[in-house]
């Protein structure tokens, strides 16, 4: 799930974000009719999802086929059913289906195995067991420390918290690892956080001002109504650092994660090694179903700086190194291997 909700950031939508007493459902029984939960989402999705061009998503034709499928006397794990199988042609990580009040029905999103996402082939013990020294552990948000040859290594965890916290955090890192050859920054388990604050970090590491990310978002109720474009720029930010930069994605690197590869991917001295990112860039809202249910929304349509969409693909690395669950169990970690080479010259 992405954590930059627009409840405050996004006006046209903040109004519609709590679901008030609804005279057409009227009663608990017709809050709970499986026809008018449908309904209900369908719309919610047909007003407010940003993305249905880029995925290539006939929404209209998907409600011909769903629709049919619900009847006021469907179970709720049924009308579960229905729901995963629709919102699965949008292969959307950010939209997820809650059924609250129904312990016995997991979490959904595209992604999940019984509620559970995968974990990948990455073990940050691992990294700070076998190959990190002069640890610091900077709470829930970053860690850093040295690797073989020296080089610095930079955990991103979360783009959470207030830019003070992060340029304190920042000075920190950089103070201890500002003499070192080149920085590995990992974010290969990023989940997200806020773009402001990605777009900080990484002008902390920015030798120029570039362009990295284009952003609209759903403004009304046709599908083609969306906000003008908004211009986001990285940009030499405080004390940087300049230096040879490895970044490391995965696939569980995931909303802000993206947007921040994104803006160190328009840097020179920065390359980009792993697995394709999560493809999953868009800011979502929340949405309440008369049953109790919520759902997650994607609102937005967020591009790269040559206008290319990486949602449902990722953002590729300039060079793929796929670590395999053997190595990790071994106590290897190939991808973070390759990073170190290329720093130390090797």
């Amino acid at each position: 799930m992405s954590f930059r909700n627009l409840t405050t950031a996004f006006a046209p939508l903040a109004a519609c974000l709590a679901l008030a007493c609804d005279p057409e459902l009227g009663d608990d029984v017709s809050r709970a009719d499986p026809v008018a939960n449908f309904e209900r989402l369908w719309d919610d999705f047909d007003r407010y999802y940003g993305l249905f061009a880029v995925k290539g998503v006939d929404w209209d034709a998907l409600h011909a086929v769903y629709a049919p499928q619900v009847r006021h006397d469907s179970t709720r794990a049924e009308l579960y059913a229905v729901f995963a199988d629709l919102l699965g042609h949008l292969g959307d990580t950010h939209v997820s289906l809650y059924p609250a009040g129904d312990p016995e029905l997991p979490v959904w999103n595209h992604l999940r195995v019984d509620g559970v996402m995968p974990v990948g082939n990455y073990d940050y013990d691992l990294i700070r067991r076998d190959y990190l020294r002069d640890h610091v552990d900077g709470g829930e948000l970053v860690e850093y420390g040295r690797l073989d040859g020296d080089v610095g290594y930079v955990h991103l965890k979360l783009f959470d918290g207030d830019r003070r916290e992060w340029r304190r955090t920042m000075d920190d890192i950089f103070a201890a690892l500002g003499d070192a050859p080149g920085i590995v920054v990992d974010v290969r388990d990023c989940p997200g956080g806020l773009d402001p604050l990605v777009q900080y970090v990484a002008g902390r590491f920015a030798a120029d001002r570039r362009l990295f990310m284009t952003a609209r978002k759903r403004s009304g109720p046709d599908r083609d109504d969306f906000t003008a474009p908004e211009a986001w720029y990285v940009e030499p930010t405080d004390d940087t650092y300049t230096g040879p930069v490895v970044l490391l994605t995965s696939f569980l690197t995931q909303s802000a994660g993206e947007t921040f590869t994104l803006a160190m991917g328009t840097q020179d001295h920065v390359v980009h090694l792993g697995e394709a990112t999560n493809g999953a860039l868009s800011d979502n809202i929340m949405r309440d179903l008369p049953n109790g249910w919520m759902v997650s929304i994607s609102v937005g349509d967020y591009r790269g700086p040559t206008g290319a969409s990486y949602e449902g693909v990722g953002v590729p690395p300039d060079e793929e190194v796929l670590n395999t669950a053997e190595e990790v169990l071994a106590g290897t970690d190939r991808a973070l291997e390759r990073a170190i080479a290329r720093l130390s010259g090797e």
